[in-house]
């Protein structure tokens, strides 16, 4: 097995290939933290996968967040053993947007050394989400969710590997709605309006490994 090293992004098949339909597993949710910390995929099923702090979360149709069961395969995943290179506190009367967090990541200038529109950026964001859309079992509908407090772990995905590993924002959000009373949400984020006293840690992939599913269904699958 490759050692993993820092911001290393491991992969399990590929975009394309669940937005064309392959949904055979292969990993366990129980394999993942043996490469990573942090990270976002999809199960068999469709539901989605968020793994916070080496602990993977099953997000259902219905939107609930629950500890995912150890046996359960995913068609699609990457983790990361993240390690922000950059840590960013914004004043507490300062607000960031899904827009402002996509420019700030794609920045060279804003972030020398680690942002740029070229590279994989691992990143992490805390703090209460005040409207967030979210989308459910990779559908083209999304829900309106509001004053989620939470963890957002996603990619910056540069253009050229979109097909590969998504959409240029991958991102995927867990936290409770409205007051600590209210059930553990969460969802792959299309797009939020502010993150109220933001806490942003950025990474920088340095390298990129792809594991290519062995299953029989996945030359049939057409990725051109």
């Amino acid at each position: 097995m490759v050692a993993s090293i820092p911001n290393d992004i491991f992969q399990f098949s590929t975009w394309t290939a669940v937005q064309k339909g392959f949904k055979t597993g292969q990993p366990r949710a129980a394999d993942l933290t043996s490469h990573g910390t942090d990270g976002i995929g999809v199960f068999e099923n469709g539901d989605l996968m968020i793994l916070l702090d080496s602990r993977a979360y099953v997000v259902s149709i219905a939107g609930n967040a629950t500890p995912a069961m150890s046996d359960h395969r995913l068609c699609f995943a990457m983790v990361t053993v993240f390690q922000p290179l950059r840590l960013i506190k914004l004043a507490q009367e300062d607000t960031m947007s899904f827009a402002g967090l996509r420019e700030l990541l794609a920045s060279s200038d804003a972030l020398p050394t680690v942002g740029g529109m070229n590279s994989m950026l691992p990143f992490k964001v805390k703090g209460t989400f005040t409207r967030v859309s979210l989308i459910q079992k990779n559908s083209s509908q999304s829900r309106q969710v509001k004053n989620v407090k939470g963890t957002l772990y996603g990619y910056k995905i540069p253009t050229w590997m979109e097909g590969i590993s998504g959409p240029s924002m991958h991102c995927h959000l867990m936290g409770v709605e409205g007051d600590d009373h209210g059930l553990t949400i969460g969802g792959r984020v299309e797009s939020f309006e502010a993150v109220v006293d933001p806490d942003i840690g950025v990474g920088k992939c340095g390298r990129f490994h792809l594991g290519f599913p062995q299953a029989e269904d996945w030359e049939s699958v057409n990725l051109a």
